[in-house]
């Protein structure tokens, strides 16, 4: 039934998974619910709310109506979308399993428990490099067990053997200093008149945009009571009004939630703000969003959180070099991280060249043709899009004047200002219409259309870029100062001296 990896996962083997835990008032993850069998257990424990992923269509439509789902596939989920959950709950697929639950690990926020179950050869036969490395979280942040042939007699049944795993993902010392705390706490009357940094018309627009629909919300949910009060035992139609959303109905506290994490959305593209908007930064005000209740979506708040974002920037980039540099470095050769290392890649700096897995697609990699890149969209993407940001911080630059490499990549139509790309667009019509507006302001601009293709370097950003097909893209410092500049301010951070290179060998030992 629906595909070779469903196996729904029987009552028995639920309350083992979760026995002993409080759920009550929780929120958890389910990265792939099926047909919601973990799903129902957890909303009759107790749960404040279950979100879940499912990349089934016929299994999303018989989830819909339990719970909310945040994406397809749970691999393409990133953290600021999960960064409120207390649990995360899964019986991944058994045919990638490791490679789900260490998706799962790294994108859960700080104090979340990951329960999973797993083939019990993913964690006794690590031959493979996500084995291992899913061996050493086991071994760092929390225990297996063998539950043994558990699905022998369930409704698909199989008699591998199978693991339960559970993992704690470990508290951020700082999580009682979080970047919004203590912040929007004060109903004020609104002000009138300043621009700001943002027009003081749009945000007033989009305050009573959200003040009307939550408005509109009360009224239906009024209308409803109101008609179930009329109807009620003189009628059995049956009929009623309410705000659904996917076949669910939708509680008022989560439309006002879901409405103000797009209004956010909806600043930062505005303001053009996407140089502030660093992975942790997202997380934060997701996190913000979904623990903070009573927080009022005021004009006041709306600035006030505009200028804690921009007088933290400093802090912020650098907590996102150190989580780079971090990242970055445990990709070296021979690493104790069992991840895929190379020789290129150096654990205690930043090489001025490094490489980084699982960029492209690997589905094509026995075409020996030079053919068009395909992105494998995820957290590492999010990783160089944040190293950007961190770099520009540090030239000065202006991170608008750069395009993201995965749209440099996807993005065939570029638009080049005085030699150099400014901006991307997937059409050659919007494209044209891009240069037509600057143009009519002086800008001296052209289109050039040109896909990165893989085996071959290309300029983006900061670096020389060059894709394989076997997932792998290398990166390549084109200027050596900003590689040591770089290293410099990371040393700093962490508080060591980096070795010093000797220069002219042969003059120092002439000396």
């Amino acid at each position: 039934m629906f595909n070779s990896d469903f196996y729904p996962t029987p009552s028995k083997v639920i309350e083992t998974m979760l026995y002993g835990y409080d759920l009550n008032n929780k929120v958890i993850w389910e990265p792939s619910a099926g047909k919601g069998d973990i799903v129902d257990y957890l909303l009759l424990q107790g749960a404040k709310q279950v979100i879940a992923c499912e990349k089934n269509a016929d299994l999303r439509k018989i989830l819909s109506g339990k719970c909310k789902l945040i994406a397809d596939d749970c691999l393409q989920v990133q953290s600021h979308q999960v960064s409120h959950i207390d649990f995360i709950v899964m019986n991944p697929p058994f045919s990638a399993d490791e490679k789900h639950i260490i998706h799962a690990f790294e994108i859960a926020p700080a104090g979340c428990t990951i329960i999973a179950l797993c083939n019990l050869s993913t964690v006794e036969n690590p031959t493979y490099n996500n084995r291992k490395k899913l061996i050493q979280l086991i071994d760092g942040f929390g225990s297996y067990e063998n539950l043994g042939a558990c699905f022998s007699d369930s409704e698909r049944s199989t008699k591998i053997e199978i693991a339960l795993v559970k993992l704690v993902k470990p508290a951020n010392e700082d999580a009682a200093n979080d970047e919004f705390s203590g912040f929007f706490m004060e109903d004020e009357v609104e002000q009138s008149g300043s621009a700001g940094i943002m027009p003081y018309n749009m945000v007033r627009d989009l305050v009573n945009r959200y003040v009307q629909a939550i408005k509109i919300f009360d009224s239906q949910l009024e209308a409803g009571i109101l008609m179930n009060d009329i109807t009620t035992g003189y009628f059995s139609s049956g009929i009623a009004f309410e705000c659904t959303q996917q076949g669910k109905k939708v509680k008022r506290n989560e439309f006002k939630k879901d409405l103000q994490k797009s209004g956010w959305l909806f600043i930062f593209e505005k303001l053009n703000m996407q140089k502030y908007a660093t992975r942790g930064l997202k997380e934060d005000i997701n996190k913000f969003v979904e623990k903070q209740e009573k927080v009022s979506f005021t004009m006041r708040n709306i600035y006030k959180m505009i200028e804690i974002v921009i007088g933290t920037q400093s802090s912020r980039m650098d907590k996102a070099m150190l989580e780079v540099f971090d990242k970055l470095t445990q990709h070296y050769d021979e690493n104790r991280y069992n991840v895929e290392g190379w020789k290129t890649n150096k654990h205690y700096l930043m090489g001025e060249k490094f490489i980084l897995p699982g960029m492209c697609y690997q589905d094509q990699r026995w075409d020996k043709g030079k053919s068009k890149i395909s992105t494998n969209f995820g957290s590492y993407f999010e990783l160089v899009d944040d190293l950007l940001k961190a770099l520009c911080h540090l030239t000065g630059d202006n991170y608008d004047h750069f395009i993201s490499l995965n749209h440099f990549i996807r993005y065939e139509y570029k638009i080049m200002e005085n030699g150099k790309y400014i901006s991307a667009e997937y059409n050659h019509a919007t494209a044209d219409d891009k240069i037509k507006k600057l143009k009519a302001v002086g800008r001296n601009v052209k289109i050039q259309a040109f896909e990165p293709v893989y085996g071959q370097w290309f300029d983006w950003a900061y670096f020389e870029v060059k894709a394989y097909k076997k997932g792998t893209m290398h990166f390549k410092f084109k200027d050596r100062e900003l590689w040591g500049k770089f290293n410099q301010h990371i040393a700093k951070l962490k508080g060591y001296p980096l070795y010093e290179t000797v220069k002219n060998t042969a003059k120092n030992k002439a000396a």
